[in-house]
């Protein structure tokens, strides 16, 4: 084998593996084919730093990834999980301003829910913090470990410190919502407004 034929193997992509993207597209579990080539190299990545037995905090810090998430005003985030479900936490900035959550209490798995509409709260001493839905459907899970310890929230807001993840309710509906979530981006001038405006 030639060093031209092994560098030509490297670089290229079965037919069949193209398709199954597409379906996945088509599903709406990902938005493109960035988007799914980023999960999977993502996935991929945590699975090589375990095996070379990175620790957690360390695998972390490498993989957190908060500009490849959607955002509500609200401060929420979503991300899409290789299941197709939608990941739900509360941003940086919105755990800054939520130092020592003492509770997180959400609605329960099976309820349904609409974008933009409350599914739980997380508990300060001091007040309390309205969690808004990024996109309409089921709850089909809990993050379990914010009921003993939802100072994780403070710690870690893009990984451990998750809160639900919502199952939607079609693709088309999903689509539709997620065009409608701000980028990193948009996210970042939302709060230089609301820093402004609070700064006046």
């Amino acid at each position: 084998m030639t060093e031209k034929t092994s560098e030509w193997k490297t670089v290229s992509i079965r037919q069949e593996l193209i398709k199954e993207i597409e379906e996945a597209i088509k599903t709406g579990r990902y938005r493109s084919i960035s988007e799914f080539v980023s999960e999977a190299i993502r996935l991929r990545l945590e699975d090589l730093m375990r095996a070379e037995g990175i620790p957690i905090k360390k695998r972390k810090e490498l993989l957190a990834k908060p500009e490849l998430l959607l955002y509500t005003p609200k401060h929420t985030w979503a991300q899409i999980t290789p299941e197709g479900n939608i990941r739900v936490g509360v941003s940086e900035y919105a755990q800054k301003h939520l130092k020592s959550i003492v509770r997180v209490l959400t609605e329960p798995i099976g309820k349904e829910i609409n974008k933009m509409e409350p599914f739980g709260v997380a508990e300060t001493w001091m007040f309390m913090f309205d969690l808004y839905a990024p996109v309409s459907g089921k709850i089909a899970k809990v993050n379990e470990k914010l009921k003993n310890e939802p100072n994780i929230i403070n710690e870690d807001p893009y990984n451990e410190g998750w809160i639900v993840e919502i199952k939607p309710k079609n693709s088309l509906v999903l689509e539709e919502e997620l065009k409608k979530l701000l980028s990193a981006r948009e996210y970042n001038k939302w709060i230089s407004k609301l820093e402004g405006r609070l700064r006046e």
